[in-house]
């Protein structure tokens, strides 16, 4: 008995720091998302905090007006930008920038000089470069073709042998070091229906994944820090519903397990965290909160991750993560 009050005390006599969990997490993430849930008409931009565990908190928005409808966000590492697709009721949708610290609009000529619309924009993770999918703009196909936009320079920016004239290049997303966009396209000489290619900022070429992509439709690419990791939406057969979130490491070659990420029902627009360690993602799931809810799932673990605050009755989508150091 003495003995085990001698060992109450000395445990009792630790700083709070020597008991704490060793594998603690010391990084919080950052979550964008489009949703209804304050406007039933109208979605508009969110942002989440999340600690890579168990909590988090809705912790701001982009102001909006009456009849806008705001989409499809893509934040800088930092944290500290977010350009994301709008459009006012009965006009074609534009691309813009929301400064989160100053909280306001950055002005950005010529990115929106076309009268057709203009979608799915992707920040690189420094903040200076942005792409878009643009609809028959001029000095490009009468199709759908991707954009760059130097940020800094405000002016467009040039990515040579990345469009083709009579077919669809759409949905683009950067590698967190800017160096890859990986792009949706129905070209002919790939695998499927639409197949997900790589363009490498570097060299200004076109890679094909053959490797990755199936006979059907793969779609909404995802790239994690280096470009290595690929997450992405097929309809492949095989999958546990109709359209399951799939994994490439371009590295290995390979489809990565994701065992407890998809379900029956249609998964959609997977977002990869830089480390590649987490990936948010939208579900139709009849146990969520709404239509369509977003999650997070935790690769390490390998289990999804508790949400709160996070989703609400109505629908939530569009979800693009970072992790806030």
């Amino acid at each position: 008995m003495r003995d085990f009050m001698m060992i109450c005390s000395l445990v009792c006599s630790l700083p709070l720091v020597a008991l704490a969990q060793p594998d603690a997490p010391k990084q919080k993430l950052l979550i964008a998302l489009a949703s209804f849930r304050d406007r039933p008409k109208h979605p508009q931009i969110y942002f989440y905090e999340h600690d890579g565990v168990s909590s988090g908190k809705i912790t701001g928005s982009i102001d909006t007006v009456n009849l806008r409808s705001d989409y499809h966000p893509s934040l800088s590492l930092d944290g500290k930008l977010c350009a994301f697709a709008s459009e006012l009721e009965n006009q074609t949708s534009r691309i813009f920038l929301w400064d989160l610290a100053e909280k306001k609009l950055v002005n950005l000529p010529a990115i929106n000089d076309s009268p057709n619309a203009q979608l799915h924009p992707t920040l690189t993770g420094d903040g200076q470069i942005v792409a878009f999918a643009a609809w028959d703009r001029s000095g490009f196909s009468q199709r759908w073709d991707i954009v760059g936009y130097d940020l800094k320079a405000k002016k467009l920016l040039d990515l040579p042998k990345l469009n083709t004239p009579k077919f669809d290049e759409r949905m683009p997303c950067f590698s967190g070091n800017g160096r890859w966009l990986a792009f949706t396209s129905n070209a002919p000489g790939g695998v499927g229906l639409t197949d997900i290619y790589l363009y490498d900022r570097a060299e200004s070429k076109g890679i094909a994944v053959p490797e990755m992509n199936s006979p059907g439709m793969d779609i909404t690419p995802s790239l994690n820090e280096d470009g290595n990791l690929i997450a992405f939406v097929s309809d492949r057969p095989g999958g546990k519903g109709g359209r399951d979130i799939y994994l490439f490491d371009r590295n290995a070659k390979k489809i990565i397990d994701l065992p407890g990420l998809n379900s029956p029902a249609q998964e959609q627009s997977p977002s990869l965290s830089p480390d590649g360690r987490f990936i948010a993602f939208v579900s139709e799931r009849t146990s969520g909160m709404g239509e369509r809810d977003v999650y997070l799932y935790d690769r390490q673990t390998q289990k999804l991750l508790p949400t709160p605050g996070l989703n609400s009755k109505r629908e939530d989508f569009d979800p693009c993560m970072i992790v806030v150091k």
